[in-house]
């Protein structure tokens, strides 16, 4: 089989889409009875891509931009190419010239529209129910994203298959304290810290996240400071304003956007990773977290529970205090840490791109024979 892959996302910084078409390249290079693959760009790879994906070919395709990418360049990119099936993320053409999967990693944008820009709201309610209705099938990151997705746009579905993501094999390795220190110093960050890694936008639930830090820190009176890694998203203004706040007091830092090649360090020096987040498709940095050894709070929702069993301290997003009270837990037990830091290691050892690549070649090939 030949496969096209919309790779956009692979030249943009760091983000869940990236990290998800980026791990199930690499995974799908490793299986033994791989496909042929092409990836689809919009602009021409780089060396450091094309070395990263040895064997892949590449189609590019620089025009038209924006959403007529998807509808106008992308089939013709796969027509070119005689790919047998085409896999994207979210938005699919409206025709193309063989089956077409989607991966979607979830639907916060129809559950909770109050969290979106206008603009953002129209074009996914408008493509996504029409792309998830006629793909040949639908890859989600998890059970509570394939029940959402039932429920908004069922039935009649197509086929649903559950492929869980994993992490990058960097977060897979014991940290070097030199190298960690090293890096933790040039960034200008001072231990102890207790860390946040994501884009500020309401559903990240930052605002309530710094509220519930510092007020644990000003009852419980331990050293660290909150550090938040993630550049500004959409609809940010109380996760900026809350943070300003707690920067000012001397109880958080903002480090912004952070490098690939920094993470693992930062997380590995945490004492603590807190990822409240009210909703998410499968949480991507709470496994990052579990592969370094540091312990993880997160949310007691959505796909979390799924992804952190029970080698993570869960907590109602929504329920401050409860937040508060966790925090304050994680501060002051460090037996509690000791075995958070050695179930979440176990718990990450679970999860692998291999795996992943290995079920969505399974979907790939299903799709296939029914065409």
């Amino acid at each position: 089989m030949r496969i096209g892959i919309d790779g956009r996302v692979l030249l943009d910084r760091k983000t869940g889409d990236r990290t998800y078409a980026k791990g199930l390249l690499h995974g799908l290079l490793q299986l033994a009875e791989r496909p042929e693959l092409v990836v689809m760009l919009n602009h021409p790879p780089d060396q450091t891509l094309q070395s990263r994906l040895p064997g892949v070919e590449f189609a590019v395709a620089s025009r038209p931009r924006g959403y007529l990418w998807t509808l106008i360049a992308l089939p013709r990119l796969a027509a070119q190419a005689h790919v047998d099936l085409l896999h994207v993320q979210y938005m699919t053409p409206f025709r193309a010239p063989c089956p077409v999967i989607t991966t979607v990693h979830d639907i916060s944008f129809r559950l909770h529209p109050a969290w979106f820009p206008l603009r953002h709201r129209l074009v996914m309610n408008t493509f996504i129910p029409r792309s998830i209705r006629s793909a040949a099938a639908v890859i989600t990151p998890s059970e509570a994203t394939a029940d959402d997705i039932r429920r908004e746009y069922g039935p009649p579905l197509p086929s649903l298959h559950v492929t869980p993501y994993a992490t990058g094999p960097e977060f897979l390795l014991p940290p070097v304290p030199e190298r960690m220190s090293a890096c933790i110093n040039r960034l200008g960050i001072v231990r102890p810290y207790m860390l946040y890694v994501g884009n500020l936008q309401p559903r990240k639930n930052v605002a309530g996240l710094l509220r519930s830090f510092v007020e644990a820190r000003e009852r419980a009176r331990f050293e660290h400071r909150l550090l938040i890694v993630g550049q500004q998203g959409w609809r940010c203004g109380a996760q900026m304003r809350a943070l300003h706040d707690a920067e000012a007091a001397g109880h958080a830092i903002h480090a912004g956007y952070v490098d690939d090649a920094d993470l693992p360090a930062l997380y590995a020096g945490a004492d603590a990773f807190l990822f409240p987040t009210l909703m998410e498709g499968f949480g991507l940095p709470v496994l990052e977290a579990m592969g370094v050894g540091t312990p993880v709070l997160t949310s007691s929702v959505s796909s979390l529970p799924e992804v952190a069993g029970d080698a993570a301290l869960l907590v109602n997003p929504a329920d401050e205090r409860a937040i508060t009270e966790a925090i304050e837990q994680l501060a002051a037990d460090g037996a509690l840490r000791a075995r958070l830091r050695e179930a979440g290691l176990k718990r990450a050892a679970q999860f692998s791109w291999h795996r992943t690549a290995r079920m969505t070649l399974e979907v790939y090939e299903r799709a296939a024979a029914e065409r």
